[in-house]
């Protein structure tokens, strides 16, 4: 097909053209799937937008749009010189793609590896409703009683934790990683905690490894600390 025959098809075919391109040079275009609410079609015209030539092969793939409005690639990238076969296999194919049994959103590998729900529905685990959460986050950071320097949570193995980040002076929450960082604790030898971290889209690098943490009066620094989700369970003086 040429630049004004791959063009045509995708115009007649309900594609818009993307504004920018941000990992090359050639002209995006995406749709809505005929049949899934939350599914896009991308195909990447394989047209050149500063020569308006060919420059390669024509590649699609499917995305979900997740409660954030974040677009996870839930099919592997394809190409073809014919656009129209190449945009049938791919609308076909989203009846092979997994499906989360909880919120029924489609699944993706996450950058960890792992096939995991595109919406973090396990955020929403241990009976705790996002809308309530948010409203405590924006009234107050959570404080606790400053008779001790030492804070201590009782995890036990397989709970599903995250991570929040404390100031170490005042024990307030800085910044709460839900929805971004997960794992699950394997092994708890005393102080020590290991734990399969499964999800990290975050920036940050260094997680926690003790149920134990210490206040520092003198000094406010920054600390990431665990927090559980699967159950209720609170940081207190030890």
């Amino acid at each position: 097909m040429s630049t004004v025959q791959r063009k045509a098809f995708l115009k007649k075919d309900g594609f818009t053209q993307h504004k920018n391109n941000a990992r090359g040079n050639t002209i995006i275009y995406s749709r809505k799937h005929s049949t899934e609410k939350f599914v896009r079609i991308v195909v990447d015209s394989g047209i050149d937008k500063n020569t308006n030539k060919i420059c390669g092969q024509a590649k699609a793939k499917l995305v979900y749009i997740n409660r954030e409005n974040h677009w996870r690639v839930i099919t592997k990238e394809v190409s073809s010189n014919t656009i129209s076969s190449l945009v049938q296999s791919q609308s076909n194919s989203i009846s092979s793609v997994p499906q989360c049994k909880h919120c029924k959103a489609k699944k993706f590998t996450a950058k960890s590896g792992n096939v995991v729900c595109a919406n973090a529905c396990w955020t929403t685990w241990g009976n705790k409703k996002k809308t309530q959460k948010k409203s405590s986050q924006k009234k107050s950071a959570r404080t606790y009683k400053k008779k001790s320097q030492e804070y201590y949570l009782h995890l036990k193995v397989g709970d599903l934790v995250t991570v929040e980040n404390i100031d170490t002076s005042s024990q307030k929450i800085l910044q709460d990683y839900e929805g971004k960082i997960l794992g699950m604790i394997t092994k708890i030898d005393d102080n020590n905690v290991t734990t399969l971290w499964t999800t990290n889209t975050s920036d940050l690098l260094v997680l926690p490894k003790s149920n134990r943490i210490y206040r520092d009066r003198a000094r406010s620094l920054p600390w990431a600390r665990f927090k559980v989700m699967s159950r209720k369970v609170e940081w207190v003086i030890k």
